[in-house]
């Protein structure tokens, strides 16, 4: 992890340091589709013909074949006897091994993939049961195809011989967007945000990308990659390509006999990161261990995968490029292969994905802790709108996610190796990836102020291990800096203590000690009222569950997979906020774990979880003492839920939701006290509020509310009837809006809306922040917008007698997600409320005074460190100085006549080094003029004839001597 770090640094110093030069070529950054190139095989034509490459992906599961993981590695013999023994017993009775023939066949193994032709759930659930094996899950195959397809040469345009890649992405071939793919540029991505867009000033910028990164500065010092050890997971190289002097390794994970490349795209991404001739790659030297996981048909299974991984570890791969990627972060054996590779100091770059520019869109593995993600940026340094951004999901909301991509470079029109010879250009986050792969590969060899102002808390597991455990940092404000604004600095020291190997040669425990840098911005406590919580608890995600979009019209995307996030799919919303002066901050824990007085407003959108009972009474007991509540619901209708399942080809099971758009009868049990209640009405339509254009997604009905409060209601379509019986009908007077002033004393408000869809990034098509807004001036200031109240839509609460309030689906699942439910012999039964997080905060420790107050940075790359430097040594004076006797003057008696008083005496202390510098310059003066004496050319004089008289006087004063003159 320290190399990681270090090498990580290097990095961002590396790419960071031209990106604004190359920016100024004048080039925008739209890639056209279309474009000069060479023949698929990679040889050049002479002609301007373009080709466009369509990429299509779908992947199945292997019918019959399971991948068994083990919890060690284990020789075949052992791995045989271990599953032998767990199906003795079962009703698998037609079962085999099946033989992987591969460089990985000989060393012990970690799985091995099973086939098993009367395969049921309890003979599956019969191996999960050995003590030594660890999961069953199964296998599965991708197939990745392109297809070349000619375009009408552009008349205006210049040929180069080269290739741009592009690719028009195809509808999933199941429900569930699970797939692991090549993350190349689709077709459209690269779009500029500058006026310019011309397709020649792209071509005339510079395509040699190691040059446009200055990695030829590195080279000049002699650093060529050079004892590196590179892996590249693609589609192979050829053996004689006259690009590379250092191929180390070539080996094949496929069924296909052959080690070629049959394609060109793992040719070109070896090119990038390490081509010696023509398109120059970043590191010539570095060793290149070529894996071939993909057929010439574009087909790979997850266990060619998991044994490639097991031979890098193997041999001790350093840096590993992998252009794959997808949203499925619990695929079990892939991940955990991932965090094993990078627990033995494998380097992994992968493409961070193609999924932007919505934010929370993260592919796997590049949304890993341990993976250098990378994105994509067009030539005017802008973030290309394809690539995925955000922060990663899969912590929530336990923890609250990390930032990514770690680090953006160029990945449009960058030029690599053909696949036989000579030079093509790429496009994509897939390009991406080998150019921060080559960098890596080049770096590979080569604090404190107002600190007490924070209070900092470390939490960690018992056990540490590089894929296990935790290890958390909290920082908050100290007390006494409420209402201090300011820079808090300062550094975290964390080590790490570990017990000695049985082979290890050092005795006793080893320690890693690691510095982390802090720096954050302190405002004052804000007010309460502008102080607004968000509950991130209680909302779930895909995985693992199958929890449905919040608009049923997306069905090219029904999975909830964003995280419901105000830094993800709600990241708009979260900006809107704070422009308007409100902070937000997310709770990750129970509601019982608040402070409900330092907040105005508690915020819950799309709820999927259930309460425990004693959140139900404790937020009943913020309310009455002046906390507020505003809930955005969405859709839930067992029919309908019925209605959307489908069936996985993964897991071969019809997967049904176990919630709506949100857990509406766990809302309803939440707000219950107050006598209000969602229906399971499902509605959708466009309407005008106070002078908003508006659009209901997907949302339900206001089924019950108080007869005091307001209730906004609208004409709607009925969205359920329309999926059941493909049906339209119109329904009138939908209440949808509700506020409500609570009876207690200094009690707060509650507002309720049935639609989330308005304020959520993913699918919206009419913003609702004004109405945000509205809600917020209530909840916060009791301040009823008057558009609302006078609205000719205010109708009378209903009462709730109508239609029955909606119930739980019968034999749902969601006990296996929740944080709250657990199994039960009858109905699920909510968990014991588990204990709020207890954080310890750490003593701070200042550091001497005379220390710089610049340690809480990282170190400048290639400058010198001042601190460090060695100076002259200078004796230091200082004048004596007596203190004053009665009667005496003010003046001191000080030598040089320096006038007195506290300046002079750093005056007295720094005229030794003044006078030192004056006398360096001075002599540095004379040096100079008396080299440019020494080098000037003497001119001869011209011959002058002189008179003879005063030739005659200066003959007769020389005769003595018997020198003769000169002139």
């Amino acid at each position: 992890m320290t190399l990681v770090r270090i090498c990580f640094s290097l990095l961002v110093a590396l790419l960071c340091g031209r990106l604004p030069l190359v920016g100024t070529e004048g080039g925008d950054g739209t890639a056209s589709t279309s474009t000069s190139s060479p023949n698929p095989d990679g040889n050049h034509s002479s002609n301007c013909s373009s080709l466009t490459v369509k990429l299509e992906f779908s992947t199945k599961v292997v019918e019959h074949e399971y991948i068994v993981a083990f919890n060690g590695y284990f020789t075949a013999k052992a791995r045989s006897h271990f599953i032998n023994s767990a199906l003795k017993s079962s009703e698998a009775l037609d079962w085999r091994i099946v033989p992987r023939k591969n460089p990985a066949s000989d060393f012990p193994s970690d799985f091995e993939v099973v086939q098993i032709r009367q395969a049921s759930h309890s003979s599956l659930l019969t191996l999960e049961d050995h003590p030594y094996i660890k999961r069953v899950t199964p296998q599965r195959k991708v197939f990745r195809t392109l297809n070349y397809t000619p375009d009408l040469p552009d008349p205006g345009a210049t040929c180069n011989n080269d290739t741009r890649w592009t690719q028009k992405w195809q509808s999933w071939q199941s429900s569930r967007p699970l797939r692991r793919t090549s993350l190349s540029l689709a077709f459209g991505f690269w779009h500029a945000t500058g006026r310019h867009s011309s397709r020649r000033l792209l071509r005339a910028i510079p395509r040699h990308v190691a040059q446009i990164l200055q990695a030829d500065v590195l080279w000049q010092m002699g650093y060529t990659g050079s004892g590196v050890k590179v892996a590249v997971f693609d589609t192979g190289l050829s053996e004689k390509h006259p690009h590379f002097k250092n191929v180390k390794e070539r080996t094949n994970w496929t069924n296909e006999k052959t080690l070629d490349d049959g394609l060109g795209h793992g040719t070109f991404v070896a090119g990038v990161i390490a081509s010696m001739r023509e398109c120059q790659g970043f590191a010539p030297d570095s060793e290149l261990h070529i894996f071939r996981v993909f057929t010439n048909n574009q087909v790979s299974y997850t266990s060619w995968f998991l044994d490639a991984f097991n031979y890098a570890i193997l041999k001790k791969i350093d840096v590993l490029n992998l252009s794959i990627g997808g949203p499925d972060f619990m695929d079990h054996p892939f991940v955990d292969k991932v965090w094993e590779l990078t627990a033995n100091r494998v380097i992994m770059v992968s493409a961070i994905g193609n999924d932007g520019p919505l934010y929370g869109t993260l592919n796997n593995p590049a949304d890993q802790m341990d993976v250098i993600g990378v994105g994509g940026i067009d030539f005017e340094d802008n973030i290309a709108r394809f690539s995925s951004r955000g922060m990663t999901t899969w912590e929530l909301p336990g923890g609250y996610g990390r930032v990514k991509p770690d680090i953006v470079t160029y990945g449009s029109g960058v030029r690599g190796s053909g696949m036989k010879e000579g030079c093509r250009s790429l496009s994509g986050t897939s390009v991406a990836s080998p150019v921060v792969a080559g960098a890596v590969t080049l770096l590979v060899r080569i604090l404190d102020k107002n600190g007490d102002h924070i209070d900092v808390a470390v939490s960690y597991s018992p056990v540490l291990w590089p894929w296990a455990g935790y290890l958390a940092v909290s920082i908050s404000v100290a007390k006494k800096a409420a209402s201090w604004e300011g820079i808090a600095q300062g550094h975290v020291m964390v080590t790490v203590a570990s017990p000695a190997g049985n082979n290890s040669e050092v005795g006793g425990e080893m320690t890693s000690t690691v510095k982390l840098p802090v720096k954050v911005k302190i405002v004052p406590t804000p007010p309460r009222s502008k102080r607004v919580l968000w509950d991130q608890y209680h909302n779930l995600r895909y995985p693992p569950g199958y929890f449905p979009r919040d608009n049923l019209r997306m069905k090219n995307d029904p999975l909830d997979w964003n995280g419901d996030h105000i830094h993800t799919n709600f990241r708009d919303m979260y900006q809107h906020l704070r422009s308007m002066g409100y902070f937000v901050e997310v709770l990750g824990a129970p509601i019982t774990c608040f402070d409900a007085s330092q907040y105005g407003t508690f915020m819950m959108v799309d709820s999927e979880e259930e309460y425990f009972p004693e959140e139900i009474t404790k937020l009943r007991r913020d309310i009455d003492k002046g906390l507020s509540l505003i809930v955005f619901s969405d859709w839930y209708n067992t029919s309908v839920m019925r209605k959307v399942k489908f069936y996985d080809e993964n897991t071969r099971q019809w997967w049904m939701p176990d919630t709506g758009g949100a857990n509406v009868p766990a809302l309803n049990d939440l707000i219950s006290v107050w006598g209000m209640a969602f229906s399971d009405g499902l509605y959708e339509g466009d309407f005008t509020m106070a002078d908003h254009d508006m659009y209901y997604a997907s949302g339900c009905s206001i089924a019950k509310f108080p007869e005091d409060g307001i209730v906004i209601a609208k004409t709607l379509k009925d969205q359920g009837l329309e999926v059941l019986k493909q049906e339209t009908a119109v329904v009138e007077g939908v209440p949808i809006l509700g506020m409500y002033q609570t009876p207690s004393e200094g009690g707060g408000r509650i507002a309720l809306y049935g639609d989330s869809n308005c304020i959520d990034d993913s699918h919206r098509q009419k913003d609702c922040f004004w109405l945000l807004d509205a809600l917020l001036q209530y909840t916060s200031y009791s301040m009823t917008p008057p558009s609302l109240i006078h609205s000719n839509s205010r109708v009378t609460p209903p009462t709730g007698t109508d239609r029955p309030l909606p119930e739980r689906l019968e034999g749902n699942h969601l006990y296996r997600y929740s944080k709250v439910l657990e199994a039960h012999l009858g109905d699920p039964k909510p968990r014991p409320l588990p204990a709020c997080p207890h954080l310890s905060w750490s003593k701070p420790q200042p550091l001497n005074e005379t220390a710089p107050s610049n340690l809480w940075k990282h170190q400048k790359l290639l400058s010198i460190d001042m601190d460090k430097v060695v100076l002259p040594n200078v004796r230091n004076y200082r004048p004596q100085v007596r203190p004053l006797s009665p009667g005496e003057s003010g003046a001191w008696d000080i030598p040089g006549g320096i006038m007195p008083g506290r300046y002079n005496q750093e005056v007295g202390q720094t005229i030794p080094m003044f006078a030192f510098l004056g006398a360096m310059v001075v002599l540095s003066f004379f040096v100079v003029q008396l080299t440019k004496s020494k080098n000037k050319p003497k001119r001869r004089k011209p011959r002058v004839k002189r008179p003879t008289y005063l030739q005659q006087q200066q003959q007769q004063q020389l005769a003595p001597t018997g020198k003769n003159p000169t002139v």
